[in-house]
């Protein structure tokens, strides 16, 4: 995935959830930006050098939209809430994406309404396979570790819910965390921020929904599927220094 006409700046703040001031590293102009993710997106601080493309739409109330952050000016990691869905689309009609139990994906259908919900993905795989496939981009990193969600999250919650709605009709389902950035040993639930997500998915997964995460090549101007990493719910997930499971006891 491609973003075209990108500019560097650095961030400044985010007086709401919706906008950011930056200023561009070019030319020093300070500019409000549309920040293309809603979540408490934690590598937004002072300073931090970010990416923003800009729009050709002379009736936008802002020009640029941020869609990536360097942490610690070392890694880009990709904010943009509506490219993971983009590139998994991508992943799945060229098979790229591995999932279990199928050996050719052969169609794709985004945004399918189920029962009560509305899915990311449904497909049809070997053999008449159906499927059912819901993505969930991930922002939050330390250590190495990778985790979700960065703030409560019940539409999460019932997402997890329906796919495991969708096994007693017969079809497979795929729960596929979209890792922002590269680097990643390992990807888990932040039990911190929604212990209630990982108690769910750890029902659906003996259930026999299929838990899968991969990560991203990022820069600041594009967002590729790198290659699978191993999600475990038991593993610890360091916020301010602290595991989680410290972090109870304090």
């Amino acid at each position: 995935m491609q973003y075209h006409n990108s500019h560097l700046a650095r961030f400044i703040d985010r007086p709401n959830r919706f906008i950011a001031h930056c200023r561009l590293i070019a030319t020093g102009e300070i500019v409000t930006v549309h920040v293309k993710n809603t979540g408490r997106t934690t590598i937004l601080q002072p300073n931090v050098t970010v990416s923003l493309v800009k729009s050709d739409n002379p009736a936008r109330k802002t020009r640029y939209d941020l869609v990536a952050a360097k942490k610690y000016d070392q890694f880009w990691i990709n904010i943009d809430s509506q490219a993971p869905n983009k590139i998994v689309k991508v992943g799945l009609q060229t098979n790229y994406i591995q999932l279990p139990g199928i050996r050719q994906i052969t169609e794709v259908t985004p945004e399918v309404p189920f029962l009560d919900s509305r899915l990311d993905f449904a497909g049809i795989g070997d053999h008449e396979k159906q499927f059912f496939l819901e993505v969930k981009g991930v922002t939050l990193e330390n250590r190495g570790i990778a985790a979700f969600p960065d703030a409560p999250t019940t539409r999460g919650l019932k997402h997890v819910k329906t796919l495991q709605k969708a096994l007693d009709k017969g079809a497979l389902s795929y729960l596929l965390f979209t890792i922002q950035m590269e680097n990643i040993t390992a990807m888990t639930i932040d039990t911190d921020i929604f212990e209630p997500l990982a108690i769910e998915i750890a029902k659906a997964q003996r259930r026999g929904v299929h838990v899968l995460a991969y990560d991203c090549h990022v820069t600041a101007d594009t967002l590729t599927l790198n290659r699978p990493i191993p999600f475990d719910l038991k593993q610890p997930f360091i916020s301010d220094g602290l595991p989680s499971s410290i972090k109870k006891r304090i």
